[in-house]
């Protein structure tokens, strides 16, 4: 009788420890969705500004270049004509790769589009999994006031309660594991997007500077098509 005591004793006292490091693993994964959750918007801010802003910006550049060069061609060139031939041909291939990647990135972004639908899919299942427990709970716990013991597919004897527990040791060892790796790995990513936030804006300021170059020659197009 006193090592079944001192058995259920160890028992409770792994039990204990297992809830802190449970606990400790909620905390971890919480601040890990947040970061992730933080990410995800950091990142579809940069694809709109990039999108909507820069391409934008970019592409009335090219427009405008492409207006001033050819009307400098109509009014300087000997012959005109094929001249602007060539030119269009450079712009028409230039729109048809920027086409592509459009379509390419378009691709990329459906994929990820679908991986966060399976992701919320799972939440939902997850959040469906809370409710049956909770209402087998409630179930149980009715059950113990109506008959004052636990439903018998709940009764387990002392050697297979620590049987589960030792499994539960187990995988919360490699749950650790799988959260450190998954930390580090959204540490990295928020690294990044850090980096391509910074270059984002480099890249709108040359854009601007370039900007008002063509809009200066697009001012004093009449000087070179007198």
């Amino acid at each position: 009788m006193e090592k079944l005591i001192e058995k259920m004793e160890k028992l409770i006292e792994k039990m204990e420890k297992i809830w802190s490091s449970l606990l400790n693993q909620k905390s971890k994964n919480y601040l890990l969705r947040s970061k992730i959750d933080q990410s995800i918007a950091i990142t579809n801010s940069n694809l709109s500004a990039s999108f909507l802003g820069n391409r934008q910006m970019a592409n009335h550049n090219t427009d405008d270049i492409k207006y001033c060069l050819n009307e400098i061609i109509e009014k300087n060139s000997n012959e005109p004509d094929v001249n602007k031939l060539n030119v269009n041909l450079i712009f028409l291939k230039h729109r048809q790769k920027l086409n592509k990647r459009l379509s390419e990135n378009s691709k990329i972004l459906i994929a990820a589009l679908e991986q966060l639908q399976l992701a919320h899919q799972r939440m939902m299942k997850t959040n469906e999994e809370i409710v049956k427990f909770n209402s087998s709970m409630l179930k149980a716990t009715s059950e113990v006031i109506s008959n004052d013991e636990l439903p018998i597919q709940f009764r387990l004897g002392a050697s297979e309660i620590q049987a589960e527990v030792e499994k539960l040791e187990k995988g919360c060892l490699s749950s650790d594991k799988t959260t450190q790796k998954l930390m580090k790995q959204i540490d990295n990513l928020c690294i990044e997007n850090d980096s391509l936030t910074k270059e984002l804006g480099e890249k709108r300021e040359k854009m601007i500077k370039n900007r008002d170059r063509i809009s200066g020659v697009r001012a004093d197009l009449s000087i070179w098509t007198k």
